[in-house]
C-alpha cells in the first residue's frame, strides 16, 4: 500500500509540474519570427511568463516527453541592403538546461555557392549567459549574390533553452589604417603537433 501511495504521489507531482509549466507558456513563435521544425509531441515554443515580464519577455524552446533529435528553430530572413560593408552583431541573453544540442547563428552568402555561418552554442547548465556573434557582410556583392542574411536559434535535443534581450546592430569595420596586417601564411614548411602552448618549457 505504501508503495502505491509513493507512486501515485510522484505521478501527481509530475502532473502538477507539467501543468504549471504549460500554464506559464503563451505558445507560438513571436511575431516577425519564422518557426521551422516539429512541434506536436516533440517540442513546444512560446513566451515563458514565469521567467520574464511583459516589458521584458523571455522565449522558451523546450522538448516534450517524446525523445527526438529533430531540430526546432526560429529564424528571421533580413534584407542585407543596409548592411553591406558593415559588421553584423547579433547579441542576446540565453540559458540552457539539459539542452546538449543547441545553436545561435548568423548566416549569409559570401560568394555564389559559398555560405558563411557564425554560430555558438548556449552553455548548458550555466545560467544566463551573453551570446554575441559578429560577421562581416560583404560590400558591393556581385549581381548573382543572394542579398540577405538570416539569424536563428535552434534546439535539436531534449532540454530547454530560454532567450531574451535579442539585439541586432551594425558595426563599422576598422579603417585600412587601423587594420593589422598579419604575417604571410607560409606553405611547404614542416608541420608538427601543437606544443608548449602554456610556455612552460
Amino acid at each position: 500500500m505504501k508503495h502505491w501511495k509513493i507512486v501515485v504521489g510522484a505521478a501527481a507531482i509530475a502532473l502538477a509540474v507539467n501543468a504549471s509549466f504549460a500554464g506559464a507558456i503563451k505558445p507560438g513563435a513571436p511575431q516577425g519570427w519564422t518557426l521551422r521544425g516539429p512541434e506536436g509531441d516533440k517540442y513546444e515554443i512560446g513566451i515563458d511568463t514565469s521567467e520574464g515580464t511583459a516589458e521584458r519577455p523571455v522565449l522558451v524552446m523546450a522538448s516534450k516527453t517524446q525523445p527526438t533529435e529533430e531540430v526546432l528553430a526560429i529564424t528571421q530572413d533580413i534584407d542585407g541592403t543596409e548592411w553591406q560593408g558593415q559588421i553584423i552583431e547579433l547579441s542576446m541573453m540565453a540559458k540552457a538546461v539539459g539542452a546538449k544540442k543547441n545553436k545561435v547563428w548568423i548566416r549569409h552568402t559570401r560568394a555564389v555557392g559559398f555560405t558563411w555561418t557564425e554560430a555558438k552554442s548556449i552553455p548548458d547548465g550555466e545560467g544566463w549567459q551573453e551570446i554575441r556573434l559578429r560577421s562581416y557582410y560583404p560590400e558591393n556583392p556581385d549581381p548573382h549574390y543572394d542579398n540577405h542574411f538570416d539569424i536563428g536559434v535552434a534546439l535539436g535535443s531534449p532540454g530547454k533553452i530560454w532567450i531574451r534581450d535579442v539585439k541586432l546592430a551594425k558595426i563599422a569595420p576598422p579603417s585600412k589604417e587601423d587594420r593589422l596586417k598579419l604575417p604571410g601564411f607560409r606553405s611547404g614548411l614542416p608541420a608538427y603537433p601543437p606544443r608548449n602552448l602554456n610556455f612552460t618549457e
